[in-house]
């Protein structure tokens, strides 16, 4: 029983299931994030006061109190967008449109890897039925959302570099970069398995094991 368990988390929860849980959890938050806005909180406690003034008397009469950002990130997505579209003298209406332009459209890629996440659990015997090949048996769908992503990332590192910031364009290019890896094993990962399932029609040894410990036995014979 403990060992058939162990297989099972072994075959579903594999390393491309985490990482399409990743990448959920990556679009997810920051699509939402945008339609989230921090707000400037004033810090009253005395130990963040930033000066005093005081009378002849030595008492207080006056702090210079900081203010913070709260919010998901503690940031305003709004006015760090309006400045840097400001930069190119593009009116703030541009930056509020392009902003949740791009929100809504990593929350529909989050879903879409969450829907991919969902389907690792799945044995998805009807992928691919006899004679038939669909957007999701030939993989198109799988390609074009891990495309979408590319793009997403091209045009943000497009704008990093019009808006001067060099930080973010590291930051999105190491994500740019990480997505594609994450293509590339989950390509080579899915054309494994779809092998191994052709191997396993010829023969039903592997039936006790899990898909990645009998790919092992397959490689040894």
């Amino acid at each position: 029983m403990v060992k058939r368990l162990v297989y099972l988390i072994d075959s579903k929860i594999n390393l491309i299931t985490i990482l399409f849980l990743f990448w959920t959890l990556f679009w997810g938050l920051n699509g939402f994030d945008k339609f989230f806005n921090g707000k400037s909180q004033l810090i009253n406690e005395r130990w963040a006061s930033q000066g005093f003034l005081v009378d002849k008397d030595k008492n207080v009469v006056y702090s210079i109190q900081p203010s913070e950002k709260i919010g998901w990130y503690g940031v305003s997505r709004d006015a760090k967008f309006a400045n840097y579209f400001r930069t190119l003298h593009l009116p703030p209406v541009v930056s509020t449109i392009t902003l949740y332009f791009f929100a809504i459209l990593e929350i529909i890629i989050a879903a879409l890897f969450f829907w991919l996440f969902i389907r690792q659990f799945f044995d998805n015997k009807d992928e691919e039925p006899d004679g038939k090949k669909g957007l999701i048996a030939d993989r198109t769908i799988h390609r074009l959302i891990f495309k979408a992503s590319i793009w997403i990332f091209i045009a943000f590192i497009t704008g990093d570099i019009l808006f001067g910031d060099r930080i973010e364009v590291w930051e999105h290019g190491t994500y740019l970069a990480m997505t594609i890896v994450t293509y590339d094993l989950w390509y080579r990962t899915d054309q494994f398995f779809l092998e191994l399932k052709k191997q396993k029609r010829r023969s039903a040894d592997d039936e006790e094991i899990s898909a990645q410990a009998s790919s092992y036995d397959l490689e040894a014979e």
